[in-house]
């Protein structure tokens, strides 16, 4: 999402509809255009998480209604039956049976039975009573989460609006760029070969272990094409490219920047290592990996490809996933 501008800008600024200041301010429209954007893309990132976690706790609830429902039901039964019992019994039968008993020992033997049954038969209604009550309370978080799923699903639908129309403006913008600067789109980037380790420090190749699986996945995806919400194969959003790439190393990590650089270890500039995840903008709004050689990999913005930059500048943090 962060624009390569060496790309964008070239052009003969011989062309009559290219003059320098209109190249410039073009650049510096498109620029902000994808500031804004990167912006967008991630609060569409955070909605879609926030729904996840919406969904997961419905579902957690309605397991917990079921089985509210089915203790209920279970003491029901059981108090149900007890009331058959005693309307077939008659109401006065156990008490004139403990009246007409001729032995004073038994008929002090069926009180205390009947104690037994009378205390059982009112902590039989106690737990009738709590556990409605618990379901009545399961009903009402479960009506409350519904209704919370639904203001999500609207504000996601709100935010892709949104997405989409900035994606609509900048392919515009872009159009109105390659007229007036070249006669062609931004060219798909190659492979590029993994870099040689440095004599000094800042990290170089692919890194080692877990780190090296992240940084030779983003780099096979190098040409691939940026699409909002994207976690291949084929296209990518920055934090979509970041997720998949230390997937492959075994580390899980949320499909939005901001909550990526939560994951990890925070780390310094003089810190980076191959692998790391590199943080743009504040609000953060972009992330890349660290390939070492002073370069990182980036799913940048509508209209262009993942590809190899240089670090740039706006940098707020570095994280290691693993670290």
């Amino acid at each position: 999402m962060l624009v390569p501008m060496t790309v964008l800008s070239t052009g003969s600024n011989t062309t009559a509809l290219a003059t320098p200041t209109t190249s410039a301010r073009l650049e510096d429209q498109l620029d902000q255009q994808n500031r804004q954007a990167d912006q967008l893309v991630e609060q569409y990132n955070q909605s879609r998480l926030a729904l996840a976690r919406i969904r997961k706790a419905l579902k957690g609830l309605q397991q917990q209604a079921s089985g509210a429902e089915a203790d209920l039901r279970e003491l029901q039964v059981a108090l149900g039956a007890r009331a058959s019992a005693a309307y077939v019994q008659g109401a006065g039968s156990a008490v004139a049976a403990v009246l007409g008993s001729d032995d004073p020992a038994a008929a002090i033997d069926r009180v205390q039975v009947l104690d037994l049954l009378a205390a059982h038969d009112g902590d039989l209604m106690d737990r009738l009573g709590v556990a409605g009550q618990a379901l009545d309370a399961r009903k009402r978080d479960l009506a409350a989460a519904e209704k919370a799923q639904a203001a999500e699903l609207d504000r996601l639908g709100a935010k892709k609006a949104e997405v989409e129309r900035a994606a609509d403006r900048t392919r515009a913008l872009l159009q109105r760029m390659e007229a007036a600067n070249r006669p062609s789109a931004p060219s798909r980037p190659s492979n590029p070969p993994a870099s040689p380790p440095p004599s000094g420090g800042g990290g170089g190749g692919g890194g080692s272990g877990s780190a090296a699986a992240a940084v030779s996945y983003a780099r096979a995806q190098v040409g691939d094409a940026y699409c909002y919400g994207g976690t291949g194969p084929g296209c990518f959003d920055c934090s979509g490219l970041t997720m998949m790439a230390w997937q492959q190393a075994g580390v899980s990590l949320p499909h939005s920047s901001a909550a990526q650089y939560n994951v990890g270890r925070r780390i310094s500039a003089s810190e980076l290592q191959p692998g790391d995840l590199i943080f743009y903008y504040s609000p953060i709004s972009h992330v890349s990996i660290y390939i070492g050689g002073g370069q990182r990999i980036s799913a940048t913005h509508t209209g262009d490809y993942v590809r190899v930059q240089s670090l740039g500048s706006s940098i707020v943090g570095y994280t290691r996933p693993n670290g």
